[in-house]
């Protein structure tokens, strides 16, 4: 399996896919407002503050899933996978 592996820099004021999408990276959402669940990604490695979740359940937060649309960075690294 192959995986694309991307390298942004992102304030911790912004949104993972306001800064993803600002890059002009291939990212999947649709409504930006944490409902839709189309931006769902699995944090791989590092940590991220949600700002908002009305779409993911608690168990598949507790697995790392997270809407990046409501994500920032809240360490130095983040790793995201978004074909879960």
């Amino acid at each position: 399996m192959m995986m694309n592996i991307l390298f942004i820099s992102i304030l911790k004021k912004e949104s993972i896919l306001d800064k993803a999408l600002k890059e002009n990276l291939p990212v999947p959402f649709a409504c930006k407002g944490g409902v839709c669940c189309t931006c769902k990604a699995q944090v791989m490695e590092g940590e991220v503050f949600m700002e908002k979740n009305f779409a993911l359940t608690e168990d598949e937060v507790a697995r790392g899933f997270v809407l990046t649309c409501q994500c920032h960075p809240t360490t130095n690294i983040v790793m995201l996978n978004y074909d879960v």
